[in-house]
């Protein structure tokens, strides 16, 4: 999840800084993340709330509904019950607020913290003048956030608060940020590109620490909630750093491999719909099942995650063909009117920390997928 917010928060950022002088800045930002996020997380709520109760009733499809997705039907009605956070994405509160997970529709709190922070970003983006003091909120995001975290479990709060509240997560947003910020100026590329590697290597190695001591990555564990998301989201910001630039290192490699070219292509699809169809991965396919065909549990819990990935994939790919991208094709209303690039200084110069946003361009790879997180 990490990679996800830090990708999120570099892609984004990206975004807003090359269309910030352009003319209507909010309402094309705005309308391009609706065109893109709502209309399959609605429609997958018209379906749960509206559609299901219906099939439900009827002879035919209502025992089969009932059969192979039996542990939707059993949460349906505490979801009807509390549908509003759902409508609001406000899921993570909810999730804070019971102090437990949700149900089927629990992965939407990682939704309802980028809600949150696409609300939030364009506002800070747009009235903070120079990027020095952008750098600066995003480094009182990355220490504030594991401090949040540290207070709330040393206050007695379960695990989970610290792990779905956006403000105890912005950290990973805000790391994808500032390298974002960081690669669009020459020499600050090329000094960060040596320093991110030792950063990386020290934040795996500080991963595998907490892992060796505590034999787990543990949620529940106070170092993991202060430390460890953020050094996920620091390793997972050299992925990040290493696939935009322009050599083709390693991280290059790895991030636009045609699997993961296809996986951001359907991987929105993929997220909202995948738990659903779980109980009926298990009805069809399920590892009792597979256990018996095959004899060995190591052998059928790999053919579930095969089949189960492949099923999903293939419903995200029916999402996406059937739903998404005629929506994506409306933002060609919400083009973006940008600037003319600004010439490059040489790499020579030294920039001013407190000088204007972009004051030199350099180009963002993978350039398709910054065009379709745009």
């Amino acid at each position: 999840m990490d990679l996800f917010f830090v990708l999120s928060g570099f892609l984004i950022t990206a975004i807003l800084l090359k269309t910030r002088k352009s003319e209507d800045y909010f309402l094309n930002f705005y309308a391009r993340r609706t065109l893109r996020i709502f209309p399959v997380y609605y429609l997958t709520l018209v379906v749960l709330f509206l559609v299901v109760p219906v099939l439900l009733q009827t002879p035919i499809l209502g025992p089969f509904v009932s059969h192979y997705f039996g542990k939707v039907i059993r949460d349906l009605p505490d979801l009807i019950q509390n549908q509003s956070w759902l409508w609001l994405y406000g899921t993570n509160l909810k999730v804070a607020t019971e102090g437990e997970r949700w149900g089927v529709v629990n992965h939407f709190w990682s939704l309802a913290v980028e809600e949150h922070f696409y609300l939030i970003w364009p506002l800070v983006v747009w009235f903070v003048s120079s990027r020095g003091q952008l750098i600066r909120i995003c480094l009182v995001c990355i220490l504030s956030a594991p401090l949040l975290r540290g207070l709330l479990m040393l206050a007695g709060f379960d695990s989970v608060v610290p792990y779905v509240l956006t403000p105890c997560r912005v950290d990973s947003l805000a790391i994808g940020a500032l390298v974002s910020i960081l690669i669009t100026d020459s020499y600050a590329l090329k000094v960060w590109t040596r320093r991110s590697r030792v950063l990386a290597l020290g934040a795996l190695t500080g991963l595998i620490i907490l892992i060796a001591v505590y034999e787990r990555f543990d949620r529940d564990d106070l170092w993991t909630t202060i430390g460890g998301y953020s050094l996920l989201a620091i390793f997972s910001a050299w992925l990040v750093l290493e696939a935009a630039q322009v050599h083709k290192g390693l991280g290059y490699r790895f991030m636009t491999n045609p699997v993961l070219t296809s996986l951001g292509r359907y991987s929105y699809g993929l997220y909202v719909t995948h738990m659903f169809f779980v109980p009926a991965y298990d009805k069809v396919f399920g590892r009792d099942l597979l256990i018996r065909w095959t004899g060995s549990y190591n052998a059928a819990i790999l053919i579930y995650l095969v089949l189960a990935i492949a099923c999903s994939w293939g419903i995200a790919w029916i999402s996406y063909h059937a739903v998404e991208k005629h929506f994506l094709k409306l933002k060609m209303f919400f083009d973006y009117q940008r600037s003319p690039v600004p010439v490059s200084r040489p790499v020579s110069e030294k920039p001013s920390s407190t000088g204007p946003l972009y004051p030199n361009a350099v180009a963002i790879s993978p350039r398709q997928a910054m065009r379709q997180a745009a």
